[in-house]
């Protein structure tokens, strides 16, 4: 079975703690005690730490050794539009587990209105979802989040391969869309575009295609906007993976 990783603040003279309510879920949920060994991460590299002291409020460790990096197989932004707050932060956490390495919320037509005005009191919820997603997939890093951004700043955001997912007819599968084999390296800067619920107005895909996004399908279904980003960066890190598999 595959070690617990956490999350540090900072590791100095081999020494790292996690203080306060993290601390007590530690403690009282996960049953750490002083003496078992985990993985730690102080966001940029990973290492084997012994746990030397399990207390209510501090739990603290003392690094053992240094652990090979995992870096993910791509360099994934998803923009995703702004939707009902639980689905938004649905879609961060299994966007997390599948690989994406940046999020940017974008405001689009069809976005619930008032959402943008309320995302700064969410923000520290948002930071904790990705914190503990990235804790169970395991990662080294912990994916950026972006503030919110109008939909013509979001098409206008550069990258190797800008992929806008679209429902209706025409559009290109998504494994059909993305570059040959040959041609997809570790790190290749691939953009994610994920609508809202209802989807894009004409507005927004003459934006798009003027700025060269290639519209892409996930299939006849039509899903829900965080059941889409989910497959969309699974396909895309997977398609990666294949090719990049350190």
């Amino acid at each position: 079975m595959a070690r617990r990783r956490f999350f540090v603040s900072q590791i100095r003279n081999q020494q790292a703690e996690i203080t306060g309510e993290e601390a007590h879920h530690l403690t009282r949920v996960l049953r750490v005690e002083e003496g078992q060994v985990y993985e730690i991460s102080d966001g940029n590299q990973a290492y084997l730490a012994e746990v030397a002291e399990a207390r209510k409020s501090r739990v603290g460790f003392a690094v053992r050794e240094r652990l090979e990096e995992s870096p993910l197989p791509v360099r994934l932004t998803v923009l995703a539009g702004l939707i009902k707050f639980d689905h938004f932060e649905w879609t961060l956490e299994k966007c997390t587990e599948a690989g994406a390495e940046r999020f940017v919320p974008v405001l689009c037509t069809r976005s619930e209105k008032g959402l943008d005005r309320a995302v700064d009191k969410r923000r520290q919820r948002w930071e904790r979802i990705l914190l503990e997603a990235s804790q169970q997939s395991r990662r080294d890093r912990i994916p950026a989040l972006d503030d919110p951004v109008r939909f013509a700043d979001a098409v206008a955001m550069p990258g190797d391969v800008r992929l806008i997912l679209e429902e209706q007819a025409g559009a290109r599968p998504l494994l059909e869309a993305i570059p040959e084999p040959e041609r997809r390296m570790s790190q290749d800067q691939v953009l994610l575009l994920v609508g809202p619920e209802g989807g894009w107005t004409e507005e927004e895909r003459e934006l798009a295609a003027r700025g060269q996004w290639l519209p892409v399908s996930l299939g006849r279904q039509i899903l829900r906007a965080e059941t889409a980003a989910l497959a969309g960066a699974a396909i895309v890190s997977a398609a990666w993976q294949a090719v990049n598999p350190r």
